[in-house]
Order: structure tokens, then C-alpha cells, then sequence
């Protein structure tokens, strides 16, 4: 009998070894859409993991500045957000983008990003026992994510070699995320050649994904933009357990938008950002 009861209480004690499961709440692509942020929250608190897929600071449609990107990042770390990936529209805040970096409490990854200070190559975090590594990564155009006259310094490397640099250098981990700004060809691409990547969460193309992409055995998943829906997955030893897509119902008001003007707008708003 004595043995019966230490062998359940040892099968008791070893259960989460394979029967865990990680709610993972993500959002992209919410471009300081502040109005829409309370309908979010009750997916994000609720979650282990908290992350964004990039173009959280700067919208163009309505030139928002660093102030914005101030109030935002207070609700995230409220929120609690465990990491972002830095997107294009982040960079284009300019010299801006380098005040906020230091005062952001959470890691803002770039892992195929070099010349800018502030950003994690990775982060590791640590939920249920289990070792989590987050890796963040922008497209490969660096035309498109760090124009020239913003950030003449900035370098972009391939992602796909950054990605096994960074895997030889960092630490032990029982579980990989990826965070990807770029297009779902080139995301794709990345993650055909990570197949050890348990989740990646993509942004830039503001695609409302019911269903995850996959790329092998690989998920790809993406939750809309501006704050109009949240992406939930759940994750569990054998790989994606679960996927949703929530649509809050809230739509961003941009105002009338003259397209041509509004880029001569947000071109001379970069350039005179460059000169600061």
C-alpha cells in the first residue's frame, strides 16, 4: 500500500512534465490605436505570455509622434507585455525612437537588427517551469524598415542566418517563439528553416488569420491591426494545441485620407525627424 501511495504521488508530482499548457495572447501591427486598447485587455491579462509582432509606436496615417508612443508603452507594461519586435514604423519615429528605447520595460528584440542601441537580441522567459526564448526579426529590405536618412547606421542581416547565430549563442531553452515583421513569404521562408520554432507570431501585413499558416510543422499566426482583434494559442508538448482569433468589434478612426498627400506628409516629417 505504502509503495502505491508514493508511486501516485510521484506520477502526481512529474504530471506537468507533460501536461502543461501555455496560453500565449499577441497582438500586431496596433499603430498607437489607443481608443481600441481596452477591448484587448481582458485576452492579454488573462494569459501566460504577452507579446506583440512590431508596429506598435508611430502611424502614418495620422503622423503620431513620441508622446503616443510614450502613452502606449505605459498601457503595455501595465498590460504586461513580455516582449516586442521592433517594426518599420517603430524606426521611422527616427532619433525619437532612441529616447523611448531605454525607457521601455520590456525587451524590444531585434535579432537580425545591428546599429541601434536598446535592442535584445533575445529574451528568455521563464513560465511553468518551462524556459521560453524569444527571438524578434524584421524583413530582409532594409530600404523598407530603416530608411537611409533615419538610420544611416542601422545594418539588417539575413534572418535566416541571424537566427542560427543566435541559436548557437543563446542560453538553454525548453521552448522557441519568434516574433516576425515582415511579409508571410518571407515569414515562411524563415520559418521552413527553424523547424524547432514552436510558434512564430508575425506582423506587418496586417493579415486577420483565422487559421495559422503552416510551414511544416511550424504555425504562423496574425492578429490584424490597429487593435481590432487579438490573436490566443495555446501550446502544449506535442506543439499548437489550440488558435483563435478574436475580433474586438473596434474599428480605428483615421479620418479622411488622401492618399498622395498624406505620404509627401509623412516623407517631410522623416526628414525632419533625420535632423533633429
Amino acid at each position: 500500500m505504502v509503495r502505491l501511495l508514493f508511486l501516485a504521488a510521484f506520477l502526481f508530482s512529474a504530471l506537468p512534465a507533460w501536461a502543461w499548457e501555455l496560453v500565449v495572447a499577441f497582438t500586431n501591427d496596433l499603430h498607437v490605436a489607443m481608443e481600441g486598447l481596452p477591448a484587448l485587455e481582458p485576452y492579454l491579462r488573462g494569459a501566460d505570455l504577452v507579446l506583440d509582432a512590431g508596429d506598435t509606436w508611430e502611424d502614418l496615417y495620422r503622423l503620431t509622434d513620441i508622446s503616443r508612443a510614450e502613452e502606449i508603452t505605459r498601457w503595455m507594461e501595465d498590460v504586461g507585455y513580455d516582449a516586442k519586435v521592433l517594426g518599420n514604423h517603430d524606426a521611422y519615429l527616427g532619433p525619437a525612437l532612441l529616447e523611448l528605447l531605454p525607457r521601455v520595460g520590456f525587451p524590444v528584440l531585434g535579432t537580425n537588427v545591428r546599429g541601434i542601441p536598446g535592442i535584445a537580441p533575445w529574451t528568455v522567459v521563464e513560465r511553468k517551469g518551462l524556459r521560453i526564448l524569444i527571438l524578434g526579426f524584421l524583413g530582409p529590405k532594409r530600404d523598407v524598415y530603416f530608411p537611409y536618412p533615419l538610420w544611416p547606421k542601422a545594418e539588417l542581416l539575413d534572418p535566416v542566418a541571424a537566427v542560427r547565430e543566435a541559436l548557437e549563442k543563446a542560453p538553454e531553452h525548453d521552448l522557441l517563439i519568434i516574433l516576425a515583421h515582415m511579409g508571410l513569404k518571407d515569414a515562411v521562408s524563415l520559418a521552413w528553416r527553424v523547424p524547432e520554432c514552436d510558434l512564430l507570431i508575425l506582423g506587418h501585413d496586417h493579415l486577420f488569420l483565422e487559421e495559422p499558416v503552416w510551414a511544416g510543422r511550424v504555425p504562423i499566426v496574425e492578429a490584424g491591426h490597429r487593435a481590432q482583434a487579438v490573436g490566443v494559442a495555446r501550446l502544449g508538448p506535442e506543439g499548437l494545441v489550440d488558435y483563435e482569433l478574436i475580433l474586438t468589434g473596434k474599428e480605428t478612426t483615421t479620418g479622411p485620407i488622401i492618399f498622395l498627400p498624406v505620404v509627401a506628409l509623412a516623407l517631410l516629417f522623416l526628414l525632419g525627424s533625420a535632423g533633429k
